[in-house]
């Protein structure tokens, strides 16, 4: 997917989801006898980092303490940290959005017309269903604020006076 994303679209920025490489430590830290304490470490490695020098060293020192330097999934992690840790990421603007935020906005675009078994004819029928059904929605939406008239949350005349 890397690749493909790099050739398709060369001046974005492919990021991997945080949330789910933080759920798969235990997973893939499983084998370890003290991998909860290796868990804490990489958290705070990866959240309490505010400069790329910061994570190098505790990512370092993590290694180093537990002895991982040769953990094959935390190479490719460490290989990749550009695309994950929050540090790295900073520099691009994302709109206050997380990677998760994004794909469960995609998916509740597309609850109720579309399943895991859809084909491709009927995935683009169904984004039109959907598409014209988010419009009305709206439509709807800005007919009830035209209408619909806000309490006042103070005393002043003046807020009364903005509200008609």
């Amino acid at each position: 997917m890397k690749n493909a994303i790099q050739i398709v679209f060369p001046n974005t920025r492919h990021r991997w989801c945080l949330w789910h490489i933080m759920k798969k430590v235990s997973e893939k830290l499983g084998g370890l006898t003290d991998k909860d304490e290796v868990s804490g470490c990489l958290h705070d490695a990866v959240y309490d980092s505010q400069t790329g020098a910061q994570f190098e060293f505790a990512w370092s020192s993590m290694l180093q303490r537990f002895h991982l330097n040769d953990h094959e999934w935390l190479h490719v992690l460490y290989n990749e940290r550009h695309r994950w840790v929050p540090c790295y990421l900073r520099p691009t603007f994302w709109a206050g959005m997380s990677t998760t935020q994004r794909s469960e906005s995609i998916n509740a675009f597309f609850d109720d017309f579309v399943h895991s078994k859809t084909s491709l004819k009927e995935f683009v029928d169904q984004y039109g269903r959907a598409l014209k059904c988010k419009v009305e929605k709206e439509f709807q939406e800005d007919a009830k604020c035209l209408t619909k008239l806000l309490p006042c949350v103070s005393i002043y005349a003046m807020e009364h006076e903005l509200q008609q």
